[in-house]
């Protein structure tokens, strides 16, 4: 069974207002003329990198729970890095994701068997490793 998912843009000179179409995110408004310098660029990448971090982290929390396991919480970064792709084009080259999961070592077996499992991805990260290398940091904190 197929989901769609739809996300609108309006432009307007600079300034770019981005329709999420759900509660939870909202309209996101970006004007670059009201941010520093150093802020003005990478927007698209972060959004790319939130969008990869929550959708992993939601799985594995979901995987977790989905086996009786509790955590305490769970943390992560997301580091996207663009770049030549060496044929003149600026692209995302990878993806690495660190998660932390902070958990009663009564869970380890639970988690050590998760963590393999995502090994193999979330739905955005899978989907996005035809394109370039994502790669998952695990650390279980007892």
């Amino acid at each position: 069974m197929s989901q769609i998912v739809k996300v609108s843009l309006e432009r307007k000179g600079k300034v770019f207002d981005l329709d999420t179409q759900c509660l939870a995110l909202g309209k996101i408004h970006v004007d670059p003329d009201m941010l520093p310098e150093n802020e003005r660029s990478g927007t698209a990448k972060r959004m790319l990198g939130a969008s990869v971090l929550y959708c992993f982290v939601g799985s594995f929390a979901d995987a977790l729970q989905a086996r009786g396991a509790a955590f305490e919480k769970i943390t992560g970064d997301a580091t996207v890095t663009a770049g030549d792709d060496g044929t003149g084009r600026n692209r995302i080259l990878s993806i690495s994701l660190d998660v932390s999961i902070v958990m009663d070592a009564a869970y380890n077996s639970i988690y050590e068997h998760v963590a393999k499992i995502m090994q193999k991805g979330c739905l955005v990260s899978a989907s996005l490793e035809k394109a370039f290398p994502v790669t998952y940091n695990l650390t279980l904190v007892n």
